[in-house]
């Protein structure tokens, strides 16, 4: 199985033909070049590619990239043949803007594209890498690749120029039910950057007036958004150990939460040495009969409390309400579902990293299935009156794809949300800092964590849901006197602040 390459370019250079041949891999490619010194448009361009082609697979790129590693040839064919793909490129997104601007929403762009020009290069890192192609609705022009035996559509010659072939041609496609995505078996680097101008501007109008409705209908095309992927690794574990497991959650009234939380555990873990206890903060003569009926049926202990403070809930359960021989807390709210077997990837990372081991947390989604957390993200900044200050959110947060693919053993940290800790290490730091009103007391507990010269996990393999919080910002929830208590501590920490590496004003 061989591919073909398709170039247009104003001067047909021997050595990047020399450079794409030698870097595919493939002995027998056939690489086609139209010199092009006068403009016609890419889509005519392109169609003479399709037809003069004598491989299914063909490939059309820029004439300004230089593949960074080799073979890449090889594996886009080895994609083509695994994944049913009609279309791949290296950079797009699962949504098509009404007006036209596919990448407006970068939280919805995948993959990604290295750049230099004038002496500088960076890395337009779009989403994270992953061993398979992740389905788009377009594709950008710079590189991408077709199976002829799946596309539905050529090129639309009525965009004239070198603007929207890509998007048209590759969201066209998808339009039709040809599948869209993105490869990360190609690494190059673009030795330009794309720009917008006048003839740009008209293919985009063309194009919204081209897809305002749905073929044969009267039904509005765009927006197009996709249904992100929940991707994971399925995976058994024979521990050696199994260190006891208490799961702490506080609830008031909201039965549905509550029993859909222990049941994900019920369902989804099946790790062998795990207890849970719930803490209600004073569920009403309504709800409270049935929690307890549920905790009951369940074997789940039940403690009660007529008030509400995270914290100081939290601290009194692992004080006084804990078994003697539990190893490992987990914190969690009761707004979080399981996604898979959550508590086993964490225990497994704890076990891996039991000297230096923090906190540990997962990897949390909206309902939407876009991330909520990824760990803790923390900015120093300096305000226009010169005064330090902190950028407080997630990591990842609103993505769909940005998020670490590989667990990270030294992170800042992870959200009280889900969050696995030693009751050991728990009681050496002091419990959770009681003088927080609403939030942020978990950032405290994760910089001391870093202080004790402890490292902070996240276990990337471990999924779960956190619904309630998809109403909610990260930075907007924040109240101001817990910022401020938050950025004091760091501010009036030097050890903190080297090893954060950020700068006090």
């Amino acid at each position: 199985m061989s591919l073909s390459v398709v170039i247009s370019t104003k001067n047909i250079d021997p050595k990047f033909k020399e450079h794409v041949e030698k870097t595919s891999g493939i002995k027998d490619i056939e690489v086609l070049m139209y010199e092009n010194p006068n403009g016609i448009s890419l889509t005519k361009i392109y169609n003479k590619g399709l037809s003069d082609s004598t491989n299914n697979i063909v490939v059309f790129c820029h004439d300004d990239i230089i593949f960074n590693k080799k073979k890449w040839g090889n594996k886009i064919l080895e994609d083509f043949k695994n994944y049913n793909y009609g279309i791949l490129g290296v950079a797009g997104s699962t949504y098509m803007a009404p007006n036209g601007r596919w990448w407006e929403d970068q939280t919805k762009m995948v993959g990604i594209v290295k750049h230099s020009k004038d002496g500088k290069t960076w890395v337009s890192k779009y989403s994270s890498k992953f061993d398979r192609p992740i389905k788009t609705c377009c594709v950008d022009g710079v590189f991408f690749a077709c199976d002829k035996t799946r596309i539905k559509n050529k090129f639309d010659e009525n965009f004239k120029g070198f603007h929207f072939y890509d998007v048209d041609f590759s969201f066209g496609n998808h339009v039709s039910g040809t599948k869209v995505g993105v490869t990360f078996s190609v690494e190059l680097t673009h030795r330009s950057i794309g720009m917008t101008n006048e003839e740009w501007e008209k293919n985009r109008i063309q194009f919204t007036e081209k897809y305002a409705f749905k073929p044969g209908t009267k039904d509005p095309c765009l927006p197009v958004k996709l249904n992100s992927e929940i991707i994971y690794e399925k995976r058994e574990f024979n521990f050696k150990e199994t260190p006891k497991v208490e799961v702490i959650i506080p609830n008031i009234n909201n039965f549905g939460l509550l029993s859909g939380c222990i049941n994900s555990y019920i369902e989804k873990s099946n790790y062998p040495n795990i207890k849970i206890t719930v803490a209600d903060t004073g569920s009403n003569e309504e709800n409270l009969p049935k929690i307890k009926e549920f905790c009951k049926s369940n074997n789940i202990k039940l403690v009660e409390y007529d008030y509400y403070h995270f914290e100081e809930i939290n601290n009194d359960v692992v004080k006084n309400h804990l078994d003697e021989d539990t190893e490992l807390l987990l914190f969690c709210n009761n707004d979080i579902e399981l996604i898979n077997d959550c508590v086993s990837e964490m225990v497994n990372v704890y076990l891996r990293n039991k000297k230096t081991c923090g906190t540990i947390g997962a990897r949390l989604y909206f309902k939407d299935n876009t991330i909520q957390h990824a760990g803790i993200d923390l900015i120093g900044v300096v305000n226009g009156n010169n005064q330090f200050g902190l950028r407080i959110g997630h990591v990842g947060f609103k993505s769909e794809y940005n998020y670490p693919t590989e667990d990270k053993i030294d992170t800042l940290g992870n959200t009280a949300a889900l969050q696995m800790i030693s009751k050991e290490l728990f009681f050496k730091l002091g419990c959770f800092p009681e003088y927080y009103i609403d939030s942020l007391s978990d950032v405290e507990f994760n910089l001391k964590c870093i202080l004790w010269n402890k490292k902070n996990c996240f276990a990337h393999n471990a999924l779960a849901y956190h619904f309630e919080s998809q109403t909610r910002e990260v930075e907007g929830q924040i109240k101001q006197e817990d910022y401020v208590r938050a950025t004091n501590y760091v501010r009036s920490n030097n050890k903190l602040l080297n090893k954060l590496k950020l700068t006090r004003i």
